[in-house]
């Protein structure tokens, strides 16, 4: 029995030293945030002293009452856990309110700025929010606009604190920008969009990523499902047997985890619940609005269909991201990408959210 318990000590000091030297290296790539290092350093640190001197632990155990190691070592997990949705939780709360004031500044230079436009009405307002995608931005704006779009239509780029030439390109190819000076996050920027869309009153809004991987053809063909009234929002599915889009295997599986799960609670069917690319009738936009000021996917498609909206998809073939940094480079953008569909899930069927 001693020799196996000496086998199982030296296993955890082995597996704790491997995971805090994996770790560091991941932070020296940028791969890991500071405070999520911290957590990871500090739990990996107590297990590989708990199996060095585990009379360590006997004193704590002694000290809290608590039957056996197994329950300590639940206990710390629990604790981490807990701190990171606290954290999370107060994260969210400053971020909304901030987000609020650098939306209303620049909703209120945009209607400014196109004060003196000749024509604000438009049939279609198609917006692309965008965060450092120079590389992109311009390559996407100029297949919109060859497309032959039997409509009035505007491209509203969202310069979500943009660091790069995103907003130089972008209006060098007249496109309309909204400027955020300070990067809010994708569902903040979406939300822009549509609030600053209202200055056309469209007919339609129609989102499309900045990175390059959707293709704009598709566009006439989104928006004769929504003018022959076959829907009122239209995704776009990455998903479909045409499609050349090439993502992680962890990515994959979240992604129809979560679509399944959507369909199932908001009793719709649809196989991309996370697509860049997607339109919606403009009267339908109150139905969508979301509280969720990051990821935002979810808590829409669930609106969406607990108001009975008509939701259709079409296959649509998409490249992978060639440039540009996905947000889930970081590790932890794993973790908080399912901390934030909980949450999304919670803001569908509780809150109520600001309307325009």
């Amino acid at each position: 029995m001693a020799e196996e318990l000496l086998a199982v000590r030296i296993g955890l000091m082995i597996l704790s030293a491997f995971v805090l030297a994996v770790f560091v290296k991941l932070k020296r790539n940028d791969r890991v945030g500071t405070q999520f290092l911290v957590v990871v350093l500090i739990f990996w640190s107590v297990v590989f002293l708990i199996a060095s001197i585990p009379e360590i632990l006997d004193s704590i155990l002694n000290l809290t009452g608590l039957d056996n190691r197994a329950q300590f070592l639940f206990g710390i997990s629990l604790i981490i856990i807990i701190y990171l949705l606290y954290m999370q939780t107060q994260k969210s709360k400053s971020i909304i309110r901030i987000n609020r004031l650098i939306r209303d500044l620049a909703l209120s230079n945009f209607q400014k700025e196109i004060m003196n436009l000749s024509s604000k009405n438009l049939d279609v307002i198609i917006i692309i929010t965008a965060k450092n995608e120079s590389k992109t931005i311009g390559t996407v704006i100029d297949k919109i606009n060859q497309i032959d779009i039997p409509h009035s239509y505007g491209i509203l780029v969202v310069n979500d604190g943009s660091t790069d030439d995103t907003e130089q390109i972008a209006r060098s190819k007249n496109a309309m920008v909204v400027n955020h000076f300070f990067n809010l996050g994708i569902g903040s920027a979406i939300k822009t969009g549509f609030m600053a869309s209202r200055f056309f009153k469209p007919e339609i809004v129609i989102n499309i990523d900045a990175d390059g991987q959707h293709d704009p053809k598709y566009i006439p063909e989104i928006i004769s499902k929504i003018t022959n009234h076959k829907a009122d929002l239209v995704y776009a599915s990455r998903f479909s047997k045409s499609s050349n889009y090439n993502t992680t295997v962890v990515r994959t599986i979240g992604n129809k985890f979560y679509t399944k799960l959507v369909n199932k609670i908001a009793k719709i069917s649809i196989t991309d619940v996370t697509s860049g690319y997607r339109a919606l009738r403009f009267d339908k936009l109150n139905s969508i609005l979301f509280v969720a000021e990051t990821n935002f996917a979810i808590e829409l498609a669930i609106r969406a269909g607990r108001n009975g909206l008509k939701i259709i998809e079409i296959p649509a073939q998409t490249e992978s991201r060639n440039f540009g940094m996905s947000q889930f480079h970081k590790i932890e953008g794993y973790i908080l990408y399912n901390v934030n569909a909980i949450k999304q899930i919670f803001n569908a069927f509780v809150k109520s959210p600001d309307h325009y």
